[in-house]
């Protein structure tokens, strides 16, 4: 049933769980499910750390002046998402280095061929410069390419 109705697999294990019917259980699938769900959790912190990243690429570095409004209220949501994170799984705090070097090479790659493809002569730093702690900070907006837009 795990490979043809995963649903309705998944509401048989919770029954079984709770009638205390532990013999039952399809203990390979479930672990496997476990595993599954740390992982997920372990990606979507980084994914919102790429996402923070690039927005504080485009922030910083990006000669456009149009469309920094919507950058800023995205880098607002995706640091919204990573607080979240942090807060309802307070165990990722563990791995957030890792995944915060991962993020940045692909953000890193990302916002070039972004830039690139705006035709936006950009040189993206190899090194991140953003600490943990501005990219999660709701207050650290980058106004470099623009100082008008600082406050």
């Amino acid at each position: 049933m795990y490979d043809t109705d995963f649903l309705r697999w998944t509401e048989e294990q919770a029954a079984l769980l709770r009638a205390g019917r532990f013999s039952e259980l399809d203990y390979e699938h479930i672990r496997e499910e476990l595993e599954d769900m740390g992982r997920e959790q372990k990606v979507a912190l980084q994914s919102s750390f790429r996402q923070i990243f690039i927005h504080l690429l485009k922030l910083d570095l990006s000669p456009a002046a149009a469309p920094r409004g919507k950058w800023v209220d995205e880098l607002v949501e995706f640091r919204a998402q990573a607080q979240t994170r942090l807060e309802e799984t307070p165990s990722l705090r563990h791995y957030a280095d890792e995944l915060f070097d991962k993020a940045w090479r692909q953000a890193r790659r990302g916002a070039a061929k972004s830039f690139e493809a705006y035709g936006e002569a950009v040189t993206v730093p190899e090194a991140c410069p953003y600490s943990l702690g501005e990219c999660l900070d709701h207050d650290f907006i980058p106004t470099a390419a623009h100082p008008e837009h600082a406050g």
